[in-house]
């Protein structure tokens, strides 16, 4: 099961920050200033007793080769020391430069936060340093304060390094997936909005989370997101592997999925051969099965000579000629018939022989007529519908259907809006 994309979860989160991190390095060039040297400590605005104490550690952190590990232990009798903003700019710009020279986290972070608390930052540059806090802060496992200092950062106008992907995986890594996928909706209709493309990636990390949890909810709306603004033959498997795992319907309703995992290319594997197989019925739907089964021998699923395959292949080649000449005679039945019950038979009927048209003729009839399952019945007409290209009735059609079976009706839907 979607072996071929689906990342570990826990080295997910690491690859991924890997690939967004910042360069926290190079914050002491440009991006950051580099600690401020004592000569220009004296030139401003720094108490007397703050001055005296930094002078030294600076001293220490500015030489090249200094001992730093020497000299950290003063940190926090220097933050007790420091009173004004320029005292706390000052020294954090000097926690964040041994931080950068010994690549010690925890004193990059430490010396940003002081620099932000100061107030002394310049105001176009306050959100790549909250961003760089909250890359650091994700980097130290500290998620939902690397989220706090994301989105401030965000909020503050910061758009690089794919601000949506850390700040939700900040949720995934807390197990919290109904908030990682919430605010991932939140920013699609954003960037929706706006115009802008939809990365497959959000949709993609959202999808696999909550395939890691078995949340059948937050999978379905990620992964009619992912069919929907990227419907590609690998989105597509990806989603709907997804929801075939993680649905537990009954085979009624599996196999109207299946249905679709075919149409899409998406059946893969085995099992969802022999599933389709079970949920169809060789002896009503042997036309249908009958392409089925030939795929499958083909892709290596059965072997020729395989007592299931011979028994099954017997089935089929004894109902298929009959099926084909049964069919207008049902539909004359459930033309006459008061109920739909003979028109949901013919439809299966007419489905099984590709008579796409004549299909949603039946199933329509089935509901007008009643005495069936009506959401079956319109799920149906709607798959119907779909199949011959009329993508707008189908999402008519589709929008009725209630109860188990808005499951593969919205799959559905999301097919039929792509035509």
């Amino acid at each position: 099961m979607l072996r071929t994309f689906r990342p570990a979860r826990r080295n997910t989160a690491k690859n991924f920050a890997s690939a967004l991190a910042l360069a926290i390095g190079l914050a002491g060039g440009s991006v950051v200033a580099t600690a401020v040297a004592p000569a220009a400590v004296t030139a401003q605005d720094y108490s007397r007793d703050f001055v005296e104490a930094y002078q030294p550690v600076a001293e220490v952190v500015n030489a090249e080769g200094g001992d730093i590990a020497s000299v950290a232990g003063q940190f926090d009798a220097l933050e007790a020391l420091a009173e004004t903003a320029d005292d706390k700019f000052a020294l954090g710009n000097l926690i964040l430069s041994a931080g950068n020279k010994t690549s010690t986290q925890a004193w990059q972070r430490r010396g940003l936060e002081i620099q932000l608390a100061s107030g002394k930052v310049p105001a176009e540059t306050i959100p790549q340093f909250q961003w760089f806090v909250g890359n650091i802060a994700f980097n130290m496992q500290d998620y939902a304060e690397a989220r706090e200092a994301m989105l401030a950062a965000r909020a503050a106008g910061w758009s690089e390094n794919d601000p949506v992907g850390l700040i939700a995986e900040t949720y995934y890594q807390q197990d919290d997936i109904a908030g990682g996928v919430r605010f991932i909706e939140v920013e699609v209709d954003r960037a929706r909005s706006a115009g802008q493309q939809v990365p497959a990636q959000w949709l993609l990390r959202g999808l696999v989370a909550a395939y890691d949890m078995d949340m059948l909810d937050e999978a379905v709306r990620m992964g009619l997101l992912l069919v929907e603004l990227h419907p590609s033959e690998t989105h597509w498997m990806n989603a709907l592997q997804v929801v075939n795992a993680l649905a537990e319907v009954d085979e009624s309703v599996q196999l109207d999925i299946l249905r679709l995992m075919r149409t899409t290319n998406s059946l893969t594997q085995g099992q969802e051969y022999i599933r389709y197989i079970a949920a169809a019925d060789a002896r009503i739907m042997s036309n249908e099965l009958n392409g089925l089964v030939a795929d499958a021998l083909r892709e290596g699923h059965f072997e020729a000579d395989d007592p299931y395959y011979i028994d099954l292949r017997s089935t089929i080649d004894g109902r298929m000629s009959g099926d084909r000449e049964e069919a207008p005679s049902m539909v004359a039945e459930a033309r006459a018939d008061t109920t739909g019950e003979s028109a949901m038979l013919a439809g299966d009927v007419l489905l099984s022989l590709s008579d796409w048209a004549g299909a949603e003729e039946m199933y329509l009839m089935g509901a007008e007529k009643g005495g069936v399952d009506t959401n079956l019945a319109l799920l149906r007409a709607g798959m119907m519908q779909a199949r011959q290209g009329k993508g707008d009735a189908a999402v008519a059609t589709l929008a009725q259907v209630t109860g188990p079976r808005e499951l593969p009706a919205k799959f559905w839907t999301a097919y039929a809006r792509t035509l």
